[in-house]
């Protein structure tokens, strides 16, 4: 076996080393490598491609390796006017994690953003490595429900609530005082960007904030708050 391991005298890539000893595919080994589960000569090595010799010592931490191999989804509170990329999600998460061994900004880097959410609006967004929540959310066949708080500039006329509301669309008043309304729009397929835009046309928008995508609300966060699914969790 070690014989057909070794390519050089350089050594072969860590991933191929890992997927051998472990008995794992080498997706699994290179998703085990980026989340800090495996260390060469007693150093965490987080590069699959990193070369190491048949004399080297490699340890694989098995309960990092559970956590590399379970699929990952993130909530972020975006604030508005701020771009919703992978370099924000790093900023935002990859120093804060809670167990940063477990996942790391090599892993974040690999997450894919469903549903994105336009710079100028705020409120929930989703990252995740998830096959499965990445299929059921962008599933043009059927959409998930979002919704969606706006504030506007004082009182709201009744013929914009009425222009609102359409096939799969429920719009009413949230809140009302002398100086702005909040109004609470829900329904499936919207797109927030042309949302915001025609708000802002019929009365000065404030605020656009998506408050709900399915099951899965805002809170608790908070503005620039971030927090991983649970496995009970459900969209």
């Amino acid at each position: 076996m070690k014989a057909l391991m070794i390519s050089s005298e350089e050594g072969i890539r860590l991933a191929k080393r890992v997927a051998a000893e472990q008995n794992c595919s080498r997706r699994e080994a290179e998703a085990l490598i980026v989340a800090g589960g495996v260390r060469v000569a007693n150093q965490v090595v987080t590069d699959p491609a990193r070369r190491v010799r048949e004399e080297q010592t490699v340890l694989v931490n098995r309960l990092v390796s559970m956590a590399a191999l379970a699929p990952m989804t993130l909530v972020l509170f975006k604030p508005a006017h701020r771009v919703a990329n992978l370099a924000w999600l790093q900023d935002t998460a990859g120093l804060k994690a809670a167990q940063p061994g477990m996942w790391g900004p090599e892993r974040l880097a690999k997450m894919q953003m469903p549903l994105p959410l336009a710079k100028p609006a705020s409120g929930l967004c989703i990252f995740t490595d998830d096959v499965a929540v990445l299929r059921h959310l962008e599933d043009r066949r059927s959409p998930m429900e979002q919704e969606w708080m706006a504030t506007v500039g004082g009182e709201v006329p009744e013929r914009l609530i009425k222009a609102l509301n359409g096939p799969g669309i429920r719009a009413s008043i949230n809140r009302q005082t002398d100086t702005l309304t909040v109004l609470r729009i829900a329904g499936k397929d919207i797109d927030g960007l042309e949302l915001g835009r025609w708000l802002d046309e019929q009365c000065p928008l404030q605020d656009l904030r998506r408050q709900r995508v399915g099951r899965l609300g805002l809170a608790p966060l908070a503005s620039g708050q971030w927090r991983q699914l649970e496995g009970y969790e459900r969209f």
